[in-house]
């Protein structure tokens, strides 16, 4: 038994058992357990105070657990020092050395390698060439715009050789454009080198957009770890569905089960769902629908007559534009409606009453009341 858990332990790049952390009262960590695969890029995500940087620096090393333990490449770390554990941090604020260029700020981590000059250089340039830096190597990090300035730090975490890289918010201070474009560089890098990557961010679409893996914090625990896919479209608790995008929350109860589908009644509404395997409904479950306003489908009256299921009707109360969609809020069906028109070049804006509908595939199913 000793023998399968040592080599659990050496599958992860990081291993996060039952750890737990607390200033003065206040407790920041609550007994979290977590596996960061080897390779992998990991999300932290969640709202401020909810524990993710707390974890990110315990990893670090700037902190250590008061319970717990963490292993890195199967070897426990705790009481280790930070520049033992081979796990640079690259924080929100770059930390560049001001009066340093950009060749000396990025070699600055192989000074205690003792390598030649020829050797400094061609590492650097290498990362020059990486991080799209070439002609920069002589300006200090004041002659740099913010995006140049997070790819010098990144550069200098990864000059090294490291093969874990810690990223706690690291984009939140470029504009909006060029965080995607640097998330962008940043995925690709992560696996083109095949490191392992944890990143800690408040940012759901970030989340979405670049990980393999998201730990969704709440209070100090995680609320639940999963794929990009599976926290937005199968979230296992209202928080998540909540944090995590934009849903509409109907608390109701199982009036029927009819085959694979069970119907659901709210107030004067009735939902027919095909629910994940995984659950046994019985009727009179108390039951919350999260549905995602992107599934919610706008039909013209002509089409009413083709569909006898999730069928309703709102007048369109207030609406905002958001480039690719138009997102409308409705009332209709005793019920207020978030719906998106992810059309919006063919429709226009709406006004009035509408008509929508939606697939019984795309409601997800939660046990008990929203709140």
């Amino acid at each position: 038994m000793e023998l399968e858990v040592i080599m659990s332990v050496t599958e992860s790049a990081i291993k996060i058992e039952n750890v737990t952390k607390t200033f003065g009262r206040f407790e920041a960590i609550s007994d979290v357990s977590l596996d960061i695969p080897k390779g992998s890029f990991t999300t932290l995500l969640g709202p401020s105070g909810c524990g993710k940087t707390t974890l990110m620096r315990l990893i670090a090393g700037f902190y250590e657990p008061d319970q717990g333990q963490i292993y890195i490449h199967g070897q426990q770390v705790n009481g280790t020092p930070v520049f033992k554990r081979n796990t640079p941090l690259v924080f929100q604020e770059y930390a560049l050395f001001p009066h340093m260029t950009v060749y000396d700020n990025i070699s600055y981590g192989l000074k205690l390698q003792n390598l030649s000059k020829q050797e400094t250089k061609a590492k650097v340039d290498a990362m020059l060439d990486m991080f799209g830096l070439q002609g920069l190597q002589g300006r200090q990090p004041k002659e740099l715009s913010g995006g140049q300035q997070q790819r010098v730090a990144f550069a200098r975490a990864l000059i090294t050789g490291q093969q874990i890289l810690l990223m706690d918010e690291p984009l939140s201070n470029l504009d909006a454009k060029m965080r995607v474009e640097v998330r962008n560089e940043l995925r690709e890098l992560q696996q083109r080198l095949g490191i392992t990557a944890i990143f800690v961010t408040h940012d759901q679409d970030e989340a979405l957009a670049i990980s393999d893996t998201i730990a969704v914090f709440e209070r100090g625990r995680i609320a639940q770890v999963g794929t990009p896919w599976d926290i937005y479209f199968k979230p296992q608790s209202p928080f998540v569905a909540d944090f995590v995008g934009t849903a509409n929350f109907v608390e109701g109860e199982v009036a029927a089960i009819e085959g694979n589908d069970i119907v659901v009644r709210s107030g004067s509404s009735l939902f027919r769902v095909c629910p994940s395997a995984g659950h046994s409904w019985r009727s009179g479950d108390k039951v919350t629908l999260v549905i995602r306003p992107e599934c919610l489908s706008i039909i013209d009256e002509a089409d009413i007559g083709g569909i006898r299921d999730n069928l309703w009707s709102g007048v369109i109360e207030k609406n905002s534009f958001l480039g690719r969609t138009i997102r409308y809020w409705v009332n209709g069906a005793s019920l207020q409606w978030i719906v998106d028109d992810t059309s919006p070049s063919v429709r226009g804006y709406l006004r009035g009453e509408i008509h929508f509908t939606l697939d019984k595939h795309q409601i997800h199913v939660l046990p008990g009341a929203a709140r």
